[in-house]
């Protein structure tokens, strides 16, 4: 039985609102002038308090440099948003974010699932913030190199 008291004093958790807006990197490890393992942007601009306008980046590296991106306008709610691939029925991207860095989390029912991008290409990871300027929201899809 669990009893509650009136005078009991309940731990209120206040946490710090996270403003996402700027760019973040994954790079992957340059030998012999290659790219190996992901490399990707991610750029983010708050657009209310609730919205957020973002176009995203991730390329698998050598020797397949298999890329996948995207672009939308998502709700932004508890220093997160999620993504849903068109494509997959069954799977959501999702953004974590804290001061310095955004991680990217993915949830699939099928474990063969590619959330609708090449085979391989979307990993759990950590990009680190690049720049807290206001991006450029444009198509990444052709996007190459990254500095």
């Amino acid at each position: 039985m669990i009893v509650c008291s009136r005078h009991s004093n309940p731990v209120s958790r206040v946490t710090e609102f996270i403003d996402p807006t700027g760019t973040y990197i994954l790079k992957g490890v340059v030998e012999k002038n290659v790219i190996k393992g992901h490399f990707g942007e991610l750029r983010v601009k708050l657009l209310n308090r609730s919205l957020t306008a973002i176009c995203f980046y991730l390329n698998t590296g050598y020797p397949d440099y298999k890329a996948g991106s995207f672009m939308d306008t998502l709700f932004y709610d508890d220093d997160h948003f999620q993504y849903k691939p068109s494509a997959s029925s069954d799977c959501f991207l999702y953004f974590y974010f804290k001061k310095g860095s955004a991680e990217l989390q993915q949830s699939y029912s099928d474990p063969h699932s590619s959330c609708g991008f090449p085979s391989g290409v979307i990993i759990s990871t950590f990009f680190q913030k690049y720049s807290d300027e206001k991006p450029i929201i444009q198509d990444l899809s052709n996007h190459g190199i990254i500095p």
